[in-house]
């Protein structure tokens, strides 16, 4: 009699032979998890011979397309030994895209360790074809409906349909500049509900606040001199919702090329692109004045040595030279700051981790420092053997950046420590000084983009974008950076990067 389990076992592979969706199967204890068996229906989707399936990673049905987000979803189940389902491009034998719809799932052994790893593929072209088709015509059919729009009739309910559908408070006013409606953006935005202001007259509803003798004469004009008006500004601080920066479009309604007595207006908030407008502008005049100093050092110096060198003197000069080098590294950190700060605002920075002993990113940036804040006692301490995984050029910048800090906010000669310690599977690295020390209100504004604490004291330069960088190094890396400060008592600056298990 044939063995249960070897019976067993042929039933199962006959099964995955006759189905219709491919199956792969890989070994995780391999290197690179290869490709140990698959049926015939992954060969007939692919297009490729079994012998030239198996022995590879699965990662070769993208060809050329790696840049697939959904490729580290997959990464990271299996790293993580979980199930995972996701739809991906793959390209068979031909060179013809597919679309695959790719379930995986994890094979454990007796000991809880994972040995395989099954795949499931089912070609989902097209499914993919139909929703762009679907996609095609929906986009179709909304531009032949806004065609349409003009051609509709003169009814309150289609007035009310397009003004809710618009993602802008919107008012309907009548000839007294009464409010007629209002959309449910307005209720949200401003706190209020529909039946608080149907029928009261503009000026008196949410307190007042739109009791403005300006726009009052503008709305007034509009009907009876078909003169509509764009971009009013209004800053107010409205009741529920506090201060607010508003831009107010207004013309009169018309239905089938009739006018009527109705005023459209339209509010637009523009509070935070005004803060962020004025950051940016805040943070332009800064970084000019920041580039300004060390080159203006630079020139100074340069014009001294002249003079020197003409007189045939040369006494003074090593200190004018180091002047010179500290200023141009400050020029030369700030431009460096400015290129990271926008390859982060456009998502194209790279984190090569490895491993790295943490004295290397340390050790580095402490004796880059202390060179040119050479005054300050500079102390560290604690477990140095550790090791990391992360880009140590980075994490090095983020080193660089806590003592450049401590050292410029401290006074000549106060000591400067940094401490090393492991919380959990973590490295915990901290920056204490004892200089001006931070408000508890700025605990978390610091590492905003060009937020600076010192904004209005001129003995302290920067341009508020350090910290934001080091913020986003230590994310990437899946750590944590926070500051424990008070005003007069110093601060301490900590981060957290992945320990290398």
């Amino acid at each position: 009699m044939p063995d249960y389990a070897e019976t067993l076992s042929k039933i199962y592979g006959t099964a995955l032979d006759a189905s219709v969706d491919g199956v792969v199967i890989t070994d995780n204890t391999l290197p690179d998890n290869p490709i140990i068996y698959c049926n015939q229906a992954f060969c007939d989707i692919t297009g490729y011979a079994m012998d030239e399936i198996v022995g590879h990673n699965c990662r070769f049905l993208q060809a050329n397309d790696r840049n697939q987000k959904v490729r580290q979803t997959l990464a990271d189940a299996i790293k993580k030994g979980k199930p995972c389902q996701v739809e991906i491009r793959n390209y068979k034998k031909d060179g013809s895209l597919f679309w695959n719809e790719l379930s995986i799932s994890p094979v454990h052994d007796s000991g809880g360790n994972i040995t395989h790893f099954i795949g499931i593929q089912n070609d989902i072209s097209r499914r993919k074809q139909a929703e762009h088709n679907l996609t095609l015509e929906r986009e179709n059919l909304e531009q032949r409906v806004n065609e349409r729009t003009k051609e509709l009739k003169e009814h309150e309910d289609f007035l009310r349909g397009i003004v809710e559908t618009i993602r802008e408070s919107l008012i309907v006013l009548d000839a007294e500049l009464k409010i007629a409606l209002v959309n449910k953006h307005f209720e949200k935005y401003f706190k209020v509900s529909a039946s608080e202001l149907i029928g009261k007259r503009f000026v008196e509803v949410l307190e007042g606040s739109w009791n403005i003798p300006e726009l009052t004469d503008m709305l007034s004009n509009v009907l009876p001199t078909n003169n509509p008006f764009e971009d009013f500004q209004v800053v107010h601080d409205f009741p529920y919702i506090g201060e607010k920066r508003l831009i107010l479009n207004a013309s009169q309604i018309t239905v089938d090329g009739n006018y009527k007595d109705w005023i459209l207006l339209a509010m637009e908030d523009i509070t935070e692109r005004y803060v962020s407008e004025k950051k940016k502008d805040d943070f332009i005049a800064i970084a000019s004045h920041e580039m300004k100093t060390p080159i203006t050092v630079v020139k100074g110096n340069l014009q001294l040595l002249e003079r020197m060198l003409d007189k045939g003197t040369l006494e003074g000069y090593k200190p004018r030279l180091r002047q010179s080098m500290e200023s141009m590294e400050n020029l030369n950190r700030l431009i460096i700051n400015l290129l990271d700060t926008s390859m982060l605002a456009a998502k194209s920075t790279k984190n090569t981790s490895q491993v790295v002993p943490l004295h290397q990113i340390i050790d580095i940036p402490l004796s880059q420092v202390s060179e040119v804040y050479g005054n300050n006692e500079f102390t560290i301490y604690g477990d140095m053997g550790l090791m990391v995984v992360g880009d140590k050029d980075q994490l090095s910048q983020v080193v660089v950046n806590l003592l450049t800090n401590a050292s410029k906010y401290s006074q000549e000669g106060d000591p400067i420590k940094v401490h090393v310690g492991r919380v959990g599977n973590f490295a915990k690295v901290s920056v204490s000084d004892s200089g001006i020390g931070i408000a508890k209100e700025n605990h978390r504004r610091i590492f905003e983009r060009f937020y600076r604490v010192s904004a209005n004291d001129n003995n302290y330069s920067g341009a508020g974008i350090g910290l934001y960088i080091c913020h986003q190094i230590i994310s990437d890396h899946g750590g944590t950076l926070w500051v424990e400060s008070e005003m007069g008592e110093g601060s301490v600056f900590s981060f957290t990067v992945p320990l290398s298990l």
